[in-house]
């Protein structure tokens, strides 16, 4: 199983009885928790101890109350818990709704447990969200799962996403009635994913065509998520297919052919022979370094 991130949990003091109860049944579940009345030590910044917190925790949960969304420190923690998210840095964020109040907006289409009524029911419900992404880590071999940076985006359906272009294991907010062309756009937007990029150290410029694979198998552009047989919680391949144009084989085409012939000086010869050994030394990579090369234009993500 891999390894579960800490948990920063975040609440007002009025509420301090459901969290002590909540992180105990945390920790009897092997969850890691970041509280104040663990880890606060006395004359200790808070502002200080909330960045320490979150930059320790992968998983911010949000206790929901009266108390809190009236709560500057608890707006204040959702705030930068919200900004590493849109970082791709990876904080997911799990509101627990403990009493009737006025969810803040930003939190408003997201999932969340709610412990007003049945507290063992929306504790199972919340401890299941390790237990699928272990589930989903474990049938890819990753190490860990990484929150999607849209957080505009409704989680009540979503998918995992990977590629063998970039490391994270991505749990994707989405919908599943988009089709497959539309769902790619989504992706490569939010990610940033290049549809062209030039490598001016190699001379090249490479073109990625996206496609989206379940099982192994691509899926019709045209068909929606769902037709393809995707559900929610289903793990998605985004392929990424590469080819390049070699920018000195066309240099040389266009700029030393025979048509300008008449515009020969030396520095254009020394030019021309560079590009020339360029273009020899070109057809000297491998088939892995020029992987390599495509992949490197996925280092951001």
């Amino acid at each position: 199983m891999p390894k579960v991130g800490k948990v920063f949990v975040s609440h007002a003091s009025a509420d301090k009885t459901f969290v002590d109860r909540l992180v105990a049944d945390l920790a009897a579940s092997d969850i890691p928790v970041w509280y104040d009345k663990l880890d606060l030590r006395v004359g200790e910044s808070i502002p200080g101890w909330i960045n320490a917190g979150l930059a320790d925790s992968q998983y911010f949960a949000i206790v929901l109350s009266k108390a809190s969304v009236g709560s500057k420190w608890v707006q204040e923690e959702l705030n930068a818990a919200l900004m590493t998210q849109v970082a791709k840095g990876g904080t997911f964020i799990l509101p627990l709704l403990i009493d009737d109040c006025t969810v803040p907006p930003l939190l408003a289409h997201r999932r969340h447990a709610d412990f007003r009524g049945d507290y063992t029911a929306a504790l199972t419900e919340l401890l299941s969200i390790w237990g699928k992404d272990a589930e989903a880590c474990a049938a890819e071999g990753k190490a860990a799962v990484h929150p999607w940076p849209d957080i505009q985006m409704p989680d009540d359906e979503f998918i995992y996403l990977h590629s063998t272009r970039f490391d994270k294991f991505f749990l994707v907010s989405c919908s599943l009635d988009w089709t497959v062309v539309r769902a790619i756009d989504y992706l490569r937007e939010t990610l940033d994913l290049p549809r062209s990029k030039e490598v001016s150290e190699h001379g090249m410029r490479l073109r990625f065509r996206y496609s989206l694979r379940l099982d192994g198998k691509s899926m019709s552009l045209s068909t929606t998520l769902r037709q393809a047989g995707v559900q929610t919680g289903s793990v998605v391949q985004i392929g990424i297919n590469s080819r390049y144009q070699d920018l000195y084989e066309k240099e040389l085409k266009e700029a030393f052919s025979v048509d300008t012939v008449y515009m020969y000086t030396e520095e254009r010869r020394l030019r021309e022979q560079w590009l020339r050994e360029q273009v020899a030394a070109r057809r000297l990579l491998t088939p892995e370094k020029l992987k390599a090369i495509a992949d490197s234009c996925f280092a951001h993500v």
